[in-house]
C-alpha cells in the first residue's frame, strides 16, 4: 500500500511540474478619476496653459463667461438645448461638437457603439448650413487636418464626414457664425485620455480652444453620467450574479409557497346590537329550542292578566279567551302561545313570540 502511495505522489509531481506556464500582459485601462472622466488629461493640459476648465455631467445653459463648449452630438436632444446653445454661440461662443467616440465608455473597449445622430442635432446643423453624412464605406481614416490655416498631424477614424457652409466633407469642419464659431469633429478620440498624447492631438485641441475668447472658461460635457449600477456591471458582475443566486436560494428556502395566494378570510360583519341579539337567540334555540326565552314573556302576561281579571271581576273566566279577546286573535292561538312547551321549528317559535308580544302589548 505504501508503494502505491509513493507512485501516486511521484506521478502527480511530474504532472504539475512538467506543465508549461505562460503569462500574457493585458491592458485594463486607467484607475481613479481618469477612468470615470475621459477628458481629465485634456482638462489638465489646458489648465497648464492658464485656462479655466470645467467638466459637466449634465446639461446647463451656457454662461456669458464660457468661451468654448466641447460636447458630444447626443447632448443636443431637443429644441430647447439647441436654442440655448445657438443664442450663446451667436453672441461669441465657440461650440465644438464631437460625433464618434464621444460618449462615456471604456477606451480599451474593442467594440465601441456607433454614434446616434439625434434629429434635433441634425436640424441644428442644417440651420447653420452644415452637413453630416455617413460615408457608407466603413471608417474613413484622416491623417492630417487643417484648422484656421494650420496643419496638424492627427489620427482620426470615423464613418461620418462633415462639411461647413463653403467646404467639402472632411474629418473637421468649422465656420464663423455671428460673433462665434461652430466646429464639428467626427472623431473624439484625439481628445480623450488614451490618445491625446499621440501625434499633434493636444496641439489641435489647444488650437480649437484658442479660436474663442482666451479669457473665458472651457466646458467639457460628458455624454452620460457614471451610475453605480453600470460600474458594478462592468467591474463586479460576477459578485452581482452570485448575490442574485444567493437571494433566489434564500427566497426558495423561506417562502412558503410560489403558487397562487390563498384567499384571505372574509372580514367579520359589524358587531351591532342586532348581531349579538341574533347570536344569543341562535344559542338559546340550539340549547332548549327557545323555552327559556318564552318563559319570561309568559310569566309577565300571566301577572298582568291576573291583575286585569281581578280589576274587572272576572276571576272565573277563561283566561285564554280573555287574552284572545284583548289581543284580537283566536283562542287557539292564544292557548298555543301560552301553553306550548317548546316550538318544533324556528318559524313556529317566531310566530309564538309574535303572539306573546301582541298579548303583552294589549294588556298594558
Amino acid at each position: 500500500m505504501k508503494h502505491w502511495f509513493l507512485l501516486l505522489v511521484a506521478a502527480l509531481s511530474l504532472v504539475f511540474t512538467g506543465c508549461d506556464t505562460s503569462y500574457k500582459e493585458v491592458e485594463t485601462g486607467y484607475k481613479g478619476p481618469a477612468r470615470t472622466n475621459p477628458w481629465l488629461a485634456a482638462q489638465r493640459f489646458l489648465g497648464a496653459y492658464g485656462r479655466q476648465v470645467e467638466v459637466l455631467s449634465s446639461w446647463r445653459a451656457p454662461a456669458e463667461t464660457d468661451s468654448t463648449w466641447i460636447i458630444p452630438s447626443g447632448i443636443i436632444t431637443n429644441s430647447l438645448f439647441a436654442k440655448q446653445i445657438d443664442r450663446w454661440m451667436l453672441d461669441g461662443g465657440h461650440l465644438v461638437c464631437l460625433i464618434d467616440h464621444a460618449e462615456f465608455r471604456d477606451d480599451w473597449n474593442p467594440d465601441p457603439p456607433d454614434a446616434t445622430i439625434e434629429p434635433a442635432f441634425r436640424t441644428f446643423l442644417e440651420d447653420h448650413d452644415f452637413k453630416l453624412e455617413r460615408t457608407g464605406k466603413g471608417d474613413v481614416a484622416t491623417s492630417n487636418v487643417r484648422h484656421r490655416g494650420k496643419d496638424f498631424e492627427v489620427e482620426m477614424k470615423s464613418s461620418w464626414q462633415s462639411s461647413g457652409p463653403r467646404g467639402s466633407l472632411e474629418g473637421i469642419s468649422t465656420a464663423r457664425l455671428g460673433k462665434g464659431r461652430l466646429t464639428v469633429v467626427t472623431d473624439a478620440r484625439p481628445f480623450r485620455n488614451r490618445w491625446i498624447g499621440d501625434k499633434q492631438h493636444a496641439a489641435l485641441l489647444k488650437g480649437l480652444v484658442d479660436s474663442g475668447d482666451e479669457f473665458g472658461r472651457v466646458i467639457f460635457v460628458r455624454g452620460a453620467t457614471l451610475s453605480l449600477w453600470s460600474l458594478l456591471m462592468e467591474r463586479a458582475w460576477a459578485i452581482v450574479l452570485g448575490l442574485c443566486l444567493v437571494i433566489l436560494v434564500w427566497l426558495w428556502k423561506n417562502l412558503r409557497r410560489f403558487g397562487p395566494i390563498e384567499a384571505a378570510e372574509q372580514p367579520s360583519p359589524l358587531r351591532g346590537y342586532d348581531y349579538h341579539l341574533e347570536a344569543l337567540g341562535d344559542f338559546q334555540w340550539r340549547l332548549d329550542r327557545g323555552a327559556s326565552l318564552l318563559a319570561p314573556l309568559r310569566e309577565e302576561i300571566l301577572e298582568r292578566g291576573n291583575r286585569l281579571l281581578a280589576r274587572t271581576g272576572r276571576l272565573d273566566s277563561d283566561v285564554f279567551a280573555v287574552f284572545a279577546e284583548s289581543a284580537g286573535i283566536p283562542r287557539e292561538r292564544a292557548a298555543r302561545a301560552m301553553s306550548e312547551p317548546a316550538p318544533p321549528d324556528a318559524s313556529t317559535f317566531t310566530r309564538t313570540v309574535s303572539d306573546l308580544q301582541l298579548i303583552l302589548k294589549s294588556l298594558n
